[in-house]
């Protein structure tokens, strides 16, 4: 069940929120990860995602998004068919030629333009309107109507026992999406069947309409539809010879005698009937698509910030797990000479190597943020490490090496060969041994502690080694 994609996405979302209602890991489990992924810290979404792929297993039964997106996909495809092949045949039926009379062109843009620009229109208001008004606008579209016939399909039953944890804000983007989308293919088939009815048949193209309007004006309308396109592509812009020849009344049912001694010149209007549906209703829709879709993966990223759970995550992320200021004021010991001589307090915030004797990087790495210390580079020794590799990583230290080790743990005749192999390193100028204590006691060492680490490190006699004591 493990999760490969690290892109947001619906899957990841929904992935999310099942997860957060069954494990939100603990402080300790959390700050360890976000300290693994310090690259991540200034992202949340990259950070929320990868601790997402690592939980993913902890998620029980069947993933939500599994059985949502096979009823999405399932659809979007069935939707994404039916309205291409619709415009495919809405054009076919547009376009049919008898030869009594030629196509009209005014029903062609009336599908191809006009209808695309208002719906786009409507769209607009839809974007940036909120609540009912919103809701109200959707219904508007023929999408809409058409969602609700077929969530009466069969795969629909995939899904009832499943409701997606989607604001209406995120389901409106969604809609629009999708619209702009199926909108588009419907376009694609219309351009289809024009291109194939001009290749396959001979088609005269005219106009005609009940309303006065003169030659003229019809070109000047029809020069400003194409004024997208009419420097690149000017024979696409019909002349005022042609729109002057291809007009028609239908009175007598008989063509005028120059439409047919021009009728192989009427076919040219196929070239601005192509480039309208290009421009308006492929090109804007395209660019609506786009919008659309940017729109919808802001709002999805900020749902998925705003899920139950994520709030207290990113604090635990970003929040050290134990405090590294002490509960209570810490009482001065007394201590003999020889402990003053050998115990010192963390000097540096800063240190190039840090080890640690039987940790894993993990802890170690916890154990710095609760100290507020940060090191260049971090080595586990000991444990499960081999002589041969202890020896590879104690060749590489210089300087001033800081050195875990478990305060409850005495040390080992393995420890004191790790300590004498530092020793003998004469690129380490010092070594600062701090006897961690456990988790529960914020890391503090005890006296007693302190005192069985000093003893034993007195037999090494060696100037480099120094105790850590209580670190602050």
């Amino acid at each position: 069940m493990q999760l490969k994609n690290q892109k947001l996405s619906i899957k990841s979302y929904l992935d999310l929120s099942q997860l957060l209602k069954e494990y939100r890991g603990s402080h300790e489990e959390n700050r360890t990860f976000a300290l693994k992924h310090k690259k991540l810290e200034k992202a949340p979404t990259k950070l929320l995602l990868e601790w997402l792929r690592r939980n993913s297993f902890k998620i029980r039964g069947e993933l939500n998004s599994k059985k949502y997106l096979e009823y999405l996909t399932s659809f979007d495809s069935i939707m994404g068919i039916m309205f291409f092949i619709i415009g495919f045949f809405v054009g076919l039926g547009l376009l049919s030629y008898n030869g009594q009379a030629p196509v009209n062109i005014i029903y062609y843009l009336l599908i191809a333009m006009f209808l695309p620009v208002f719906s786009m229109s409507i769209s607009i208001f839809t974007m940036f309107t909120h609540g009912k008004v919103a809701n109200f606008l959707t219904m508007l579209f023929p999408l809409h109507w058409v969602e609700k016939i077929l969530t009466h399909l069969p795969f629909k039953n995939k899904i009832e026992d499943f409701k997606a944890p989607f604001s209406f804000e995120f389901s409106k983007w969604l809609f629009m999406e999708r619209l702009h989308l199926f909108s588009m293919l419907f376009s694609i088939g219309l351009l289809l069947s024009l291109l194939l009815m001009v290749i396959a048949t001979d088609i005269a193209f005219g106009w005609s309409t009940t309303l006065q309007i003169s030659a003229d004006s019809f070109h000047s309308f029809l020069s400003y539809i194409g004024f997208l396109w009419s420097n690149i592509f000017p024979s696409a812009i019909p002349s005022l010879e042609l729109v002057e020849m291809s007009h028609y009344f239908r009175l007598g049912e008989k063509l005028d005698i120059s439409m047919v001694h021009n009728a192989d010149k009427l076919g040219a209007w196929w070239k601005f009937l192509a480039m309208t549906t290009v421009i308006y209703a492929i090109g804007f829709r395209f660019l609506f698509w786009i919008f659309s879709k940017d729109m919808l993966e802001k709002q999805l990223e900020k749902e998925f910030l705003s899920l139950e759970g994520v709030r207290g995550i990113l604090r635990e992320f970003q929040t050290p797990f134990v405090s590294t200021q002490s509960p209570k004021e810490e009482k001065h010991l007394e201590i003999k000479e020889k402990k003053e001589e050998k115990t010192i307090t963390i000097d540096e915030k800063l240190y190039e190597s840090i080890l640690g004797w039987n940790f894993s990087s993990d802890e170690i790495a916890l154990a710095n943020d609760a100290r507020g210390i940060k090191a260049l580079t971090i080595w586990a020794v000991g444990g499960s490490n081999s002589y041969a590799q202890d020896l590879q990583i104690i060749k590489n230290m210089s300087g001033i090496v800081f050195l875990y080790v478990k305060s409850w743990e005495p040390p080992t005749m393995d420890f004191i060969d790790l300590l004498e192999m530092l020793i003998e390193n004469r690129k380490v100028k010092k070594i600062q041994i701090y006897p961690l204590g456990t988790i529960g006691k914020h890391y503090k060492n005890s006296d007693s502690d302190v005192d069985v680490w000093i003893k034993k490190i007195d037999s090494v006699k060696s100037d480099k080694v120094w105790i850590v004591y209580n670190g602050k």
